[in-house]
């Protein structure tokens, strides 16, 4: 299927392509730094309680070996301690930690999370909790302020991407421009909605064509050359021939005519030389693979063939092999597939793999039962 829609230029796909690696390594930088941020606060956290617990069981248990009252404090705005016993119970201890077994626990409380650290002392228990609720403010901060370097980085990459992009595909549009100065009367007009690359072979197409159609004048020229100078220097040979054997070999004319039959001579010979290579062939011949030939020869007319309405099917076998020129096959099927653009489309042009040769078929609307028998005929005109 072709795409008949808008094509986003080079430019616009390295400036994607650059923005999106760009934001993609920076995303997962920060990433990693947000999660090593928060593994590193955790542990510093439970190294925190735990060093203040044993700090506190050795102060609290000092010369004594049972509570004789409750240990409540409030060593800083989110860190408490309690020693209790049964006899002597903490009354602002939160029930849920008398529940935990010996060692470090967190607990879930929605907005923050409790460490604790949970241990036996004398004839009871202390119990150390650090409330996150200030870090966890702090670090919602913290990936805000990450995300925002993000979004940044993804802006500032996206204009130096954009002028990376076009410093890269600058040579392609100076070469379009060049090739555009070749053409005479080229608008620009006529590539809408092309890519740097579109245009580039749309124009380099066009340049193709008119060496195409200079090689063609040139052999036209050079075989109505042939055929309008080789008849009349024929009769002049041949009267000048006719004449040398009339004439006594002491006559004064002989020797001019005998200088005009050998001027003949080299003029006919100069013609046939020119007209040979005027239609001489330099081919490799060699094994060649059909499909990826009969599909390059199309997509060097894709643009012109899109814009015209025509679709193209390269039913052509993989395994089609033939022993030929390329570049004529190349020839002969821009030829044909150009003809279909301009005079089939909108149709569907197809090319199949046959055993007696190559098919083109398209659904265009044909040439007239009347005139097929005359369309090989030089300078026809098929009215439509």
């Amino acid at each position: 299927m072709i795409d008949n829609g808008k094509k986003r230029s080079i430019s616009w796909h390295i400036t994607l392509v650059l923005t999106g690696l760009v934001t993609l390594a920076v995303l997962a930088t920060l990433s990693l730094t947000f999660f090593v941020y928060l593994y590193i606060e955790a542990n510093m956290i439970e190294e925190l309680i735990q060093t203040e617990s044993e700090r506190l069981s050795v102060r609290v248990s000092r010369n004594r070996s049972e509570w004789t009252r409750p240990f409540e404090r409030e060593m800083a705005p989110t860190m408490f301690a309690w020693g209790e016993s049964d006899d002597m119970p903490a009354l602002s201890l939160p029930p849920e930690l008398r529940n935990l077994p010996d060692g470090m626990h967190q607990l879930d409380r929605g907005e923050s999370t409790w460490h604790v650290v949970a241990s036996p002392l004398m004839d009871g228990r202390l119990y150390v909790l650090y409330d996150t609720i200030i870090l966890e403010k702090n670090w919602q901060s913290f990936l805000r302020a990450l995300i925002g370097i993000l979004i940044g980085c993804s802006i500032l990459t996206m204009f130096v991407s954009g002028a990376v992009a076009k410093w890269l595909v600058n040579p392609l549009n100076i070469l379009t421009t060049r090739l555009m100065r070749w053409v005479p009367n080229f608008p620009v007009a006529d590539i809408p909605h092309a890519n740097e690359s579109d245009r580039l072979m749309y124009v380099f197409n066009r340049v193709q064509d008119q060496v195409d159609a200079s090689i063609a004048d040139q052999r036209e020229f050079s075989a109505n050359l042939h055929h309008e100078i080789r008849t009349p220097l024929t009769v002049i040979r041949s009267d000048a021939e006719v004449m040398i054997r009339s004439l006594g070999e002491s006559n004064n004319f002989r020797s001019r005519l005998e200088r005009i039959v050998k001027s003949t001579q080299d003029i006919s010979q100069s013609l046939e030389s020119t007209f040979s290579l005027a239609y001489a062939r330099f081919d490799d011949v060699a094994a060649i693979k059909i499909h990826p030939c009969v599909q390059d020869a199309y997509e060097s007319l894709q643009l012109e063939a899109t814009n015209a309405g025509l679709s193209f099917v390269n039913a052509t076998k993989p395994e089609h092999v033939e022993t030929l020129s390329r570049q004529a096959l190349m020839t002969v099927l821009r030829n044909i597939i150009r003809n279909a653009i301009l005079h089939a489309a909108p149709a569907t042009l197809v090319v199949e793999s046959t055993s007696f040769g190559l098919p083109l078929t398209d659904s265009g609307p044909g040439i007239a039962s009347s005139d097929i028998e005359t369309i090989f005929e030089r300078y026809l005109v098929v009215h439509e």
